[in-house]
This record gives C-alpha cells, sequence and structure tokens, in this order.
C-alpha cells in the first residue's frame, strides 16, 4: 500500500509542474485516498514528536545577561511584566532558552 501511495504521489506532483492548466480533476479509489490520509497523519504525529523531544536548554542569569547585554534590573523588570519569566530551582535563577528565542521574536515584532 506505500508504493501505490508513494507512485500516486509522484504521479500528482509530475501532474501539477507539467500541467498549463490550474483546474485538474483526480480518481482515486477509497482505499488509496484512506492510505494517503493514513501517511499523512503519521507524518503529522512524528513532527509533533519531535518538537516534542527537544530538552530545553537552561541559560543561568548571567548568562542571559551577557547574550542580551542587559543587568540584572532590567531581568527582573521584565520577569515583573511578564515579558521573560525565569524558572526557579531551589534559589536558582534559570530562563528557558526556548523563552528567549519567543522573548526575542516578540521583541523584534515590536521595534
Amino acid at each position: 500500500m506505500d508504493n501505490t501511495v508513494c507512485k500516486m504521489q509522484n504521479d500528482l506532483l509530475r501532474l501539477l509542474q507539467s500541467s498549463d492548466s490550474p483546474r485538474i480533476t483526480v480518481q482515486i479509489t477509497g482505499e488509496e485516498m484512506l492510505a494517503l490520509l493514513h501517511m499523512l497523519r503519521e507524518e503529522e504525529e512524528k513532527q509533533n514528536t519531535s518538537k516534542e523531544g527537544i530538552t530545553d536548554t537552561l541559560l543561568t542569569k548571567k548568562e542571559v545577561m551577557e547574550l542580551l547585554g542587559v543587568c540584572d534590573t532590567t531581568l527582573w523588570l521584565w520577569s515583573k511584566n511578564n515579558y521573560l519569566k525565569p524558572v526557579k530551582a531551589g534559589r536558582k535563577v534559570l530562563y528557558r532558552e526556548s523563552d528567549l528565542h519567543k522573548f526575542l521574536i516578540t521583541r523584534e515584532d515590536r521595534v
């Protein structure tokens, strides 16, 4: 069944690339449609699993201050305003690298 889906996928791709007409009618069997949907679902699950499998690196306050070129007070203020929330492990103040990336992206959008 996977060979059928791969062949169908290649045929469709070839058809779309070579066609001059934006309208294309495709006939497939119910079995082929189910196989295609199953393949798409598996691919989506693989992508979701790979995203969840990423381990998030924790950075110290000092590392974040050096990376962003800010002082301790600025980090405290950003935390208070919910811009960049720290993670506390005992007395240590740490920051998730993913949170830092999100913060930088939203910060660039605001500028």
